[in-house]
């Protein structure tokens, strides 16, 4: 007979309750019947964003200053989903808010799911890719973007390499974008 390979969870207590996460104290039993105390982040939203290319094969990016890491940082549009909305509704509102740019719903795609913290976390991303992206509006809101830019593939790739790009979502739906549809 097979060894039952999943952890069981036996209990959980709020360790911390937050607006955005609860950390999460469980019991939990392992496949040997051993017990250990584990804490997982439990976000009460999922994220989502999104690579948005215009007709001359630029890449809308957004910087950020992230007070956390004390860094300023290039990212694609993207934030968490309100409960109920559809996470591609969600992506067109980032990329409007974040970037003063507009995509037809039929020119998004869902390139896949991104789990962040597999291993400590609940929260997921999910990945899409817009097609036709214009820039309406250089408008943005200061309090959360420094700035709206199209970059080349080349210069997309040269910032991956050199360390420029540091969020880790950003490059997993930049490297999704460069492998999968390129």
């Amino acid at each position: 007979m097979a060894k039952e390979k999943f952890w069981k969870v036996k209990s959980t207590k709020k360790g911390f309750k937050g607006n955005w996460i609860h950390i999460n104290l469980d019991q939990v039993e392992l496949p040997d019947k051993s017990m250990i105390e584990f804490e997982a982040i439990e976000f009460q939203r999922h994220g989502t964003g999104v690579v948005g290319e215009n007709n001359e094969g630029k890449i809308i990016l957004v910087k950020n200053y992230r007070y956390i890491n004390d860094f300023e940082s290039w990212e694609v549009p993207a934030g968490t989903i309100p409960p109920g909305m559809d996470p591609a509704d969600c992506v067109l509102e980032e990329l409007k808010e974040e970037a003063g740019c507009v995509a037809e719903k039929k020119d998004i795609i869902h390139i896949g799911n991104y789990y962040p913290s597999v291993g400590s976390s609940s929260q997921i991303f999910h990945c899409y890719y817009a097609k036709n992206v214009v820039q309406t509006t250089n408008e943005l809101d200061t309090n959360e973007i420094l700035e709206a830019k199209w970059f080349s593939k080349d210069e997309i790739k040269t910032m991956i390499k050199d360390g420029t790009i540091k969020d880790g979502f950003t490059l997993v739906l930049l490297l999704r974008y460069l492998f999968l549809l390129n």
